[in-house]
């Protein structure tokens, strides 16, 4: 028959188990959102690529053919 009044140690203990179960659950709270920081970084990411992208395109000096160019005084 289990003791009604839990001694000093299996006071400690439970307090313990009580703690680490409250920690792993903290723990996985973090794991997700540092999982969700993780996509938007990518996101983020492929987004700066392709910026980076248009404007290279865009600083491209444009290529123009004289020939088919109308003069300024037309």
């Amino acid at each position: 028959m289990p003791d009604p009044h839990p001694t000093v140690l299996e006071q400690r203990i439970m307090e313990l188990e009580t703690l680490f179960t409250h920690l792993q659950h903290d723990v996985q709270q973090l794991n997700q959102v540092i999982l969700e920081q993780q996509k938007q970084l990518d996101a983020l990411h492929k987004k700066n690529e392709q910026l980076l992208q248009h404007i290279e395109e865009l600083e491209k000096p444009e290529e123009r053919d004289p020939l088919q160019e109308r003069p300024p005084h037309y």
